[in-house]
């Protein structure tokens, strides 16, 4: 079920391992074998402490506690143990402050503060703030000495530092905290300078002594093509499939190399292109290719690493592998790939990529065919996949993965028409893959889009921007959030994430979509029009051309925008009827309009429970004219009721506030449109199209109310296009 975000106050600790990025040149297997040593000593001492480990940040410790005492009793054994086995040396940081608990992770000042305590002190230390040595001061377990006021970076606020003393513990001394802030502040570049020579005078000794082939030292860009089926069985397409999938999921874990998501890939598997093509049509640098064949009880992958300006290969291999060891294959083949393209992974990076999600090959088979199922979009489809994400998650239940994908089955159910109460079903499976795995990006994914569908904005933010703290290109994240700024009427920042998610995405249309929604809103109508168009010349779809008739409608083309009518119901979408009655309500053709809303509610089943289906209202409108006021009123009621109880219950989405105001026109109760229309200005509506051109608003437009909430969008939007300026989705004209 829902859980919502938890305000507390906290002790924050902090501790990181001195000089670790050393030891990993020296030795990265006894250097990740230290990092696992660490985890394991803190996972031991806090749950003694009851403390709460929330997450490793490469070769440091987050952690919470409830009160200071159990936090420095904690922090004195850490550092004891430490010290003691002498293989490596820690520095700990702690404060107490407020701090916001969701999910499995911590956000607040109070995290930021105790990071930058930590990263000041000296190895074999532990220093504490003053807001924490006020709750220990008097107790005789501890001993500590003041280090005075220290100016700490991203704090707005001189911190008071105090070190504990406590035996056998360093002592940092004032000048020394001094000089590592010093350190961590000063322009180092005639340092790196320095640096750079040497290491390009070494690289040029390596180079001439020592050289076997080219470093890559072009754009680290990669498109994963589908792998080809060589068993010629169409049963196995899932797996084929479902480990591209995989190594593309493995490689977006490396914030150094785009990656082209799956779902811009997946159409290509029946198409044979040439290399320079791919290249246009993706942006990148390289392809690789693969093929899976079953021979026997075994699996044989071939890959393929080309670099599209040579056609040569970078790289390549054959695996093989018992279908039982397969599982950790996509691992491999994203390091591999991350060392041909010279790519330095940072230790957490590597940590990722070599993770395995599950070591049961029938578990991970069952995930690839669930994966299968549910992107073919359909009801039948989706049912299936949950049916075999479930069963993966019975033979491996820490398969956090496979919760994921069940959130995103149970979150699709209320588009196939379904109770918007599975939405519920999708949050708790959700919070079940964050529980075993709290830095797992595309499960924050999945619970911003759940918050988005449930009207809850700012968690869906939050939900979105964490995902991309933990993986800074996951398109999919980039894309929602965009949607997120739209919602709120940020709309020069959808654009500009627009702009990423493009280049991200060469080849997906929404992007360009939502920037001719953006401009049209914005009055730029020939940009709108441009970016519709490339939308449309992405994906033929029955939104685009909505987007593209209202445009048309701005610019007074209402004969082009009556010829699309035709083509939305030419598109096969489920909503096809409804946006062609909608476009048609514009256009004044009631008899059409009435005709479409009508059947698009014949075929949506649980219309009267969606409170974003728009169709019943409009209708209703219609009706009122034709004077079917008793059916008119019915679908009146029941849209107003649901509205507000939603509104009641906090969602926050400016539609349900705007559907009220056309409801409340309907009934000319103009001081409630007034009311709503403002309400939906407060959280976000910048679009005049509707006020301006929706029939049931023609009373209203002759009043004051009106002059004053079109006065307040018109001066929001000018500011919009003042900050705005040049960003663009770099046209090419």
């Amino acid at each position: 079920m829902n859980q919502e975000l938890l305000r507390k106050q906290a002790v924050v600790f902090f501790s990181d391992i001195v000089g670790y990025t050393r030891l990993m040149g020296k030795d990265e297997d006894s250097a990740f074998q230290l990092m696992k040593e660490n985890l394991n000593v803190h996972q031991e001492v806090f749950a003694k402490y009851k403390g709460q480990v929330v997450k490793e940040l490469g070769d440091g410790i987050l952690g919470v506690f409830e009160n200071a005492e159990s936090a420095l009793s904690a922090s004195l054994e850490i550092q004891k143990s430490c010290i003691g086995h002498g293989k490596f040396q820690l520095r700990i940081g702690l404060h107490c402050g407020d701090i916001i608990f969701d999910h499995g992770d911590v956000f607040g000042d109070a995290v930021n503060q105790s990071s930058r305590i930590q990263s000041v002190g000296i190895p074999g230390c532990i220093l504490i703030s003053d807001s924490l040595h006020q709750q220990i001061q008097t107790n005789p377990k501890y001993s500590t000495v003041k280090l005075g006021g220290f100016e700490l970076k991203n704090v707005e606020h001189k911190v008071e530092l105090h070190a504990l003393t406590n035996p056998p513990l360093s002592i940092p001394k004032r000048a020394e905290i001094l000089q590592n802030i010093k350190y961590q502040e000063r322009n180092p570049w005639m340092r790196w300078a320095v640096g750079a020579l040497f290491l390009i005078l070494i690289a040029a000794l390596i180079w001439s002594n020592f050289y076997q082939g080219p470093t890559w030292g072009k754009e680290k860009s990669v498109a994963v093509l589908p792998f080809e089926n060589l068993s010629n069985l169409s049963e196995n397409d899932y797996f084929s499939e479902g480990l591209t999938g995989d190594i593309i999921f493995q490689l977006s874990e490396i914030d150094s190399i785009k990656v082209i998501p799956f779902e811009q890939v997946d159409d290509l598997k029946d198409e044979n292109l040439p290399l320079d093509s791919l290249g246009k049509l993706f942006g990148v640098t390289t392809i690789l290719k693969g093929s899976v064949d079953f021979i026997g009880s075994k699996i044989q992958i071939n890959v393929r690493l080309l670099d599209i300006s040579t056609s040569q290969n970078i790289w390549s291999e054959t695996f093989t592998r018992e279908s039982s060891g397969i599982v950790a294959l996509q691992n491999n083949i994203a390091k591999e790939i991350a060392r041909a393209l010279n790519a330095n992974l940072s230790a957490q990076e590597q940590f990722q990529i070599e993770k395995t999600q599950t070591t049961s090959a029938e578990a991970y088979d069952l995930y690839l065919q669930g994966k299968n199922y549910y992107f073919k979009y359909s009801l039948d489809d989706n049912q299936k996949a949950i049916k075999l994400f479930k069963k993966a998650i019975s033979i491996d239940p820490n398969y956090a993965l496979a919760y994921t994908g069940l959130a995103d089955c149970y979150s699709q159910m209320p588009v196939y028409g379904y109770s918007m109460t599975w939405l519920d079903s999708s949050m708790e499976a959700s919070d079940n893959a964050l529980a075993i795995e709290p830095t797992l990006a595309e499960a924050y994914t999945s619970k911003g889009i759940n918050y988005y569908y449930k009207g809850k904005n700012e968690y869906a933010q939050i939900s979105f921007e964490k995902a991309l703290a933990y993986k800074p290109n996951l398109s999919r994240a980039i894309g929602n959030l965009a949607t997120i700024y739209f919602s709120k009427g940020d709309l020069v920042n959808s654009l500009r994430l627009q702009i990423k998610s493009s280049s991200l995405n060469p080849r997906a249309f929404i992007p360009y979509q939502i920037s001719g929604w953006i401009c049209r809103i914005l009055g730029r109508n020939e940009d709108s029009e441009y970016y519709i168009n490339q939308a449309l010349e992405h994906q033929v779809n029955a939104i685009n051309y909505e987007q593209l008739g209202y445009t048309f409608i701005s610019e007074g083309k209402t004969s082009e925008a009556a010829q699309l009518i035709p083509l939305i119901l030419n598109d096969g979408d489920s909503n096809a009827f409804g946006i062609a009655g909608l476009l048609s309500l514009y256009l004044q053709d009631l008899d059409s309009a009435k005709a479409y809303f009508e059947k698009s509610i014949e075929l949506t089943e649980d219309y009267a429970n969606d409170p974003y289906y728009v169709i019943p209202i409009n209708l209703a409108y219609i009706l009122n004219l034709k004077g079917e006021r008793e059916w008119s009123n019915q679908l009146l009621d029941q849209s107003i009721e649901l509205r507000m109880d939603y509104l009641i219950e906090g969602d926050e989405d400016f539609n349900l506030a705007l559907d009220l105001a056309i409801a409340k026109a309907i009934r000319g109760e103009f001081k409630e449109v007034n009311k709503f229309l403002n309400l939906a200005f407060e959280r976000g509506w910048r679009e005049l199209f509707i006020v301006s051109q929706h029939p049931a608003f023609a009373e209203f437009r002759q009043t004051k109310e009106y002059a004053t909430i079109v006065s307040k969008i018109e001066k929001e939007i000018a500011n919009l296009n003042q900050q705005l300026g040049s960003t663009s989705l770099q046209r090419e004209r």
